[in-house]
């Protein structure tokens, strides 16, 4: 989508890693590795392997720790677009339910008011159809598994995402795509915006 001397943008499909993992080795780290060898590309978020969408990959120290900090002052503006498997009982708001991993059925992640993370999630319904619907979340904060949570918990939207085999049912694919990137430039300081339509 867009790349220069300090930043890359590329539209990630579902099912490839963002960095390697222990038994998968094919990534987007591991591609853009073979390719610009011998520079080596420097990963600022990830997506999980499961979701499509919008990634930024760093081609200097220098932007790998402005873009970084924009994300830890959380002035990155992300929008990820969800099918949900129902249709939630209200048309938007904010998701406050903190997390921790699921030390017992690892790597699922469990709501847990006493010792969790804060995980913040603003949403807003865009449509629904044959009892599923269609969402913008908009994630404040970056947990783990933090956008399926808040979709399935009974706290949350009480609707898993369409396809998620961790807290709803699998189907073909896991239907969350990152839609949606802004931030600022780390050299010339412009705001750069992404934006990546959802497949579904």
């Amino acid at each position: 989508l867009y790349e220069d001397a300090a930043v890359l943008a590329i539209n990630k499909p579902a099912g490839l890693l963002s960095v390697r993992g222990v038994h998968i080795a094919d990534s987007v780290y591991s591609r853009l590795k073979a390719l610009w060898y011998p520079r080596i590309p420097l990963i600022i978020h990830r997506l999980d392997m499961a979701t499509s969408g919008l990634l930024v990959v760093a081609r200097t120290k220098e932007a790998h720790k402005h873009i970084q900090r924009q994300f830890l002052k959380r002035t990155v503006v992300k929008r990820y677009t969800a099918l949900l498997s129902a249709e939630p009982a209200e048309t938007g708001g904010e998701i406050d339910l903190p997390l921790r991993g699921d030390f017992d059925d690892r790597p699922r992640q469990m709501v847990c008011f006493e010792h969790g993370k804060k995980a913040l999630t603003r949403w807003e319904l865009i449509s629904t159809a044959n009892g599923r619907s269609k969402v913008h979340f908009y994630p404040l904060t970056g947990r783990t598994h933090q956008l399926r949570m808040h979709a399935a918990h009974p706290l949350g939207l009480n609707a898993p995402i369409v396809g998620d085999d961790l807290y709803g049912s699998a189907a073909n694919r896991l239907y969350l795509h990152a839609a949606y990137l802004e931030f600022t430039h780390p050299q010339t300081k412009e705001r750069l915006c992404f934006e990546s339509k959802e497949e579904f």
